[in-house]
């Protein structure tokens, strides 16, 4: 309907060289973004930044490469989407603040592109001025584009917590606000960021949300996504067959060509994994070398970081222990590269038991204990405990002193920083509308967190809540 209108008014303009036909194109190209057009997207992108050339309007051409960054980028023409996204770069960041206003959609492409790109300090960069600009400008429907950005640069590059934080305040303000795009688009980066935190039940709980909320939205991108997170998070979980079911119906079968290509990657080392865990060994190959396929193609580091680890996998499941260390340590050296600390971190528990397996104890201790270093550092709990699990095989001991939010601790110590400020709430006999009220939070999402103490402290009402907060304080008192 959108769309209808849209090329309407630009049907009925006396001229395609009017700021105005500019503008309309450019926002005809993102509608297909979000329909995962990326052919017609370039389309109108190189309509409108033909249109944008002829006028003296900075702004137009800076929208308008960065519409090519994204579609040059989406679909593999990785040069191109390098050349557009540093002019688009170069244009928007000669702007002051208040003629990029009007005009935020230009800086959300541009992270859009960067992040794909896996330039995660420039992503993070504009998506903050943008996030910034937004606020202040009171640009709210931009937040849907410009926060999913920033936290998966956030996650990627170790702040955990820090997109944990984002995100929940994002979720709570898209159903505050109705928005059902925002909500679906916020919680399956929730998801994401759940899985690496070890919070499995969140991550389950945001990744159906955000599949029920999306499947009948006149937006493919979302929702296909938001089953990727949902194939995720059922993998990380050990539900490993249902984790291929929902990833292949949802990336249109086993090449999975609905994923954009520096995506792909990532998810097709995800299948080698789901298949190796059902003892699918041939499929597991397929998936491997589509991996492999697919970096070689694009030529991103991380890509081919991930279609290495998909490659260790795949050894280390066919007993060729050296193979898998030397692919694994590839994997490791490309995702470094691009500052992706959680999977370089990732492939070097991978190379740790590969090695363990190999023999090379010293060299599989090294590298799982500078990994556990990482993902600690990260907030990653979850792959960290792999780390230290590989470790503990290997007769090395592990100790750490517990903090709120580890898993492995007990008790009040195993709620997030955000529950502990909910239990304290719960202590002072406030209400679940008085404690939303006091945290700026959605009654709804009190609770869920109230759920998740109830379930981390194994009580079933709010008095007992109260009862394990207060033992904890006096323990520590002590």
């Amino acid at each position: 309907m959108a769309r209808a209108r849209l090329t309407t008014a630009l049907a009925r303009m006396p001229s395609d060289g009017s700021p105005h036909a500019a503008e309309l194109m450019v926002q005809l190209a993102v509608g297909d973004f979000y329909r995962m057009d990326y052919d017609a997207m370039r389309d109108w992108g190189d309509r409108a930044l033909a249109t944008a050339r002829r006028l003296p309007e900075p702004r137009l051409a800076a929208a308008a490469t960065a519409v090519l960054a994204v579609a040059t980028a989406f679909t593999g023409a990785i040069p191109a989407a390098r050349s557009y996204s540093a002019e688009s770069a170069a244009l928007l960041d000669a702007l002051a603040d208040e003629e990029l206003g009007p005009h935020l959609d230009a800086l959300a492409n541009l992270a859009t592109a960067e992040l794909y790109l896996h330039r995660y300090h420039d992503a993070g960069a504009h998506a903050r001025r943008g996030l910034a600009i937004a606020r202040a400008t009171g640009q709210g429907e931009m937040a849907p584009v410009l926060v999913p950005v920033l936290s998966h640069v956030l996650h990627a590059t170790g702040r955990v917590a820090e997109s944990a934080a984002l995100l929940d305040g994002a979720v709570d303000a898209a159903r505050l606000s109705g928005n059902v795009q925002a909500l679906g688009w916020n919680l399956l980066s929730r998801a994401f960021t759940a899985v690496t935190a070890g919070d499995m039940s969140t991550a389950l709980a945001a990744a159906q949300e955000s599949v029920d909320l999306t499947k009948d939205l006149d937006d493919t991108l979302v929702s296909t996504y938001a089953s990727v997170a949902l194939a995720t998070a059922l993998c990380e979980s050990g539900e490993a067959g249902g984790a291929i079911e929902v990833l292949l119906g949802a990336a249109g079968g086993e090449d999975l060509p609905r994923v954009a290509g520096g995506w792909r990657a990532s998810y097709l080392e995800l299948l080698t994994r789901c298949r190796i865990a059902v003892g699918q060994s041939a499929g597991a190959d397929r998936a491997a070398a589509r991996a492999a396929a697919t970096a070689g193609e694009l030529g991103l580091p991380l890509a081919a970081a991930m279609a290495h680890r998909a490659a260790a996998a795949v050894a280390l499941d066919r007993g060729e222990p050296e193979i898998a260390a030397d692919r694994a340590l590839a994997a490791a050296a490309g995702a470094e590269e691009v500052g992706a600390c959680v999977e370089a971190a990732r492939a070097r528990t991978l190379a740790g038991r590969a090695l363990g397996v190999a023999g090379e104890r010293e060299r599989a201790v090294s590298e799982l204990e500078r990994a556990a270093r990482q993902l600690d550092a990260c907030g990653a709990v979850r792959y960290r405990q792999e780390a230290e699990r590989e470790l503990r095989k290997l007769g090395r001991h592990v100790h750490r002193r517990t903090r709120p939010g580890t898993v492995d601790g007990a008790g009040v110590e195993t709620l997030t920083q955000r529950e502990i400020e909910v239990a304290r709430l719960v202590v002072d006999r406030r209400t679940n509308p008085e404690i939303a009220a006091e945290l700026f939070l959605s009654v709804k999402t009190i609770e869920t967190h109230l759920r998740s103490i109830f379930r981390k402290l194994d009580v079933s009402s709010r008095h007992d809540v109260a009862r394990a907060v207060e033992r904890a304080d006096r323990d520590v008192a002590r």
